[in-house]
């Protein structure tokens, strides 16, 4: 499973274990908060390649912004937003592309966490003090949280390698945009699935597992095939990925320079 669920983590809310990610921007943030979550915009995690296309962090980015979050390959990563926000999925995609071992997505959305009378507040640790903190040796001189990444090359696809899987009956290629975007201009032979078919009615980040499995395979999106993912800019592809994960999907693949990329490299749309 890569969500976990809302009850276990309030009862774990002060494990130092733990780190808690709020994926919904500094504003949301201050304004209230879960406790002990620490601030992460999507922003922190794209790089903007020349052509304007949004990629994923590289190493040393990847490395210095998780390590001063106090996350290394000992903790358990627990990222949480807004269910109409895919946000939070990008940033549990790029600890995963990173090597990550342990990271999942709670199950609820804040709005929903806060509805149930889950711990919130609005204390805001600075930042020079959640740098200092991070950097700061714990008691015996052992050393601060130290993250490495260890890329996985499985989870992440590129323009070139997507133009050979085109026409491979194996393969589905998913726009997870909406409607409207698709049959405006997509990469010739993608079929779509808009990510917000895949989250719940009532706050949960993703639908039930049952769900999801009913809803690929009226789409003819089988366990059997490679799936690659792909978007406007990486993200809503990156919160698809996570649902054909939760659904049991095992060969599965986000585009993160999406459709900017495959437009800017000239490549042909439909």
């Amino acid at each position: 499973m890569l969500t976990i669920d809302a009850n276990w983590l309030a009862s774990q809310l002060d494990c130092p274990d733990i780190v808690i990610i709020d994926a919904r921007g500094i504003i949301p943030y201050r304004f209230r908060h879960i406790q002990n979550a620490k601030p992460l915009g999507i922003e922190g995690v794209i790089l903007v390649a020349d052509n304007g296309a949004n990629l994923v962090i590289d190493p040393p980015t990847a490395e210095k912004l998780f390590s001063s979050l106090g996350i290394d390959e000992s903790k358990k990563v627990v990222v949480y937003g807004e269910s109409i926000d895919p946000s939070a999925g990008r940033i549990v995609w790029t600890l995963m592309y990173h090597g990550h071992p342990d990271v999942k997505l709670l199950d609820i959305s804040f709005s929903q966490w806060q509805k149930a009378g889950f711990p919130v507040t609005r204390e805001v640790i600075p930042a020079q003090r959640q740098e200092e903190r991070a950097a700061a040796p714990i008691g015996g001189g052992v050393s601060p949280p130290r993250f490495k990444s260890k890329i996985n090359p499985t989870i992440r696809a590129e323009a070139d390698y997507i133009k050979t899987k085109q026409v491979d009956p194996n393969v589905v290629i998913i726009d997870a945009r909406t409607p409207q975007e698709h049959f405006q201009a997509r990469i010739p032979g993608s079929i779509l699935d808009n990510w917000e078919v895949g989250i719940g009615q009532n706050g949960e980040m993703i639908k039930s597992i049952a769900e999801l499995e009913k809803d690929f395979e009226e789409k003819g999106i089988t366990r059997d095939k490679e799936i690659i993912c792909y978007c406007h800019a990486g993200t809503r592809a990156s919160h698809k990925y996570l649902q054909l994960k939760q659904a049991g999907y095992d060969r599965v693949k986000v585009y993160d320079g999406s459709i900017i990329d495959w437009a800017q490299r000239r490549n042909l749309i439909r």
